[in-house]
């Protein structure tokens, strides 16, 4: 076979693979160059995300390291990153001539890591969908729902079911993040906010305290995510159990730079 045959099977290949996974080929194509340069998982740094990588596969070896080492020790974001890069920042060695191999990282807050609103416009869902519906296309983009609840988030569970007194009930989500050492708990509303929301959480929570938990791990963590709240009906309904438990919206849609300008004309006017 000659190389162009070759070549040209190759990117049909790449087409009918990306068609099949239901992602771009570009995303593939990264995903292919991530694997060649970063072929062992446990090398992996976990305080890096994907973002990261995505800048760090482009570069050669040595300058990969040192700036792998960097944004670890500086926790440089995605952009800091970017401009670091772009700055030639390896080549002022300098500056980082006596910086320890290692960083003490301090454990985030958990207000620090969650978010008032979610961003699930990659969802197809209609206007009226079910909490079933929501959940499912949840778990079926798993991948794009753990990047936008952000870093150090895993999947461990979905409908867990817990026994209180005599009665099933089901957690929709069970997820962990490894920097607050905790599971944590999702309710999906597809409804306005309520107190009984906070209710059915905190009795979730208080089972896990007394019968989920690792030695060492902290207690667990609720997230109600809904499809609208109002800050000061949660703010009174939560109470003492802020630090407990944690309010947000989604989005499954999110208008386009266009609708955003015909919105802010009408506004002006």
């Amino acid at each position: 076979m000659k190389y162009e045959d070759r070549a040209g099977y190759g990117k049909k290949l790449i087409k009918h693979l990306a068609t099949d996974l239901k992602i771009s080929r570009a995303l593939l194509f990264e995903v292919i160059q991530f694997y060649k340069v970063y072929p062992i998982v446990h090398t992996l740094c976990g305080q890096l995300s994907w973002s990261h990588y995505k800048l760090l596969i482009k570069l050669n070896v040595e300058i990969r390291q040192f700036y792998e080492k960097f944004t670890v020790y500086n926790s440089w974001s995605v952009r800091q990153l970017k401009q670091k890069i772009k700055n030639e920042e390896h080549l002022n060695k300098t500056s980082y001539k006596n910086t320890p191999s290692k960083r003490t990282i301090s454990l985030p807050k958990p207000e620090d890591i969650f978010k008032e609103s979610y961003n699930w416009s990659f969802l197809k869902l209609t206007s009226n969908h079910t909490e079933k519906e929501l959940e499912s296309e949840l778990i079926n983009n798993i991948q794009k729902t753990l990047l936008e609840f952000g870093h150090g988030f895993s999947f461990s569970a979905r409908q867990q079911k817990i026994l209180i007194a005599g009665q099933w009930h089901k957690v929709d989500l069970v997820f962990y993040n490894r920097f607050l050492r905790c599971p944590i708990l999702i309710e999906l509303k597809t409804e306005k906010f309520k107190r009984d929301h906070v209710a059915q959480m905190n009795q979730y929570l208080n089972y896990f305290k007394e019968n989920d938990l690792i030695e060492g791990e902290r207690t667990p963590i609720g997230i109600i995510i809904c499809k609208e709240k109002n800050h000061e009906e949660v703010h009174y309904a939560l109470g003492d159990l802020k630090k407990d438990i944690f309010v947000a919206e989604y989005k499954t849609y999110l208008p386009n730079e266009k609708e955003l300008i015909k919105k802010l004309k009408k506004i002006k006017q």
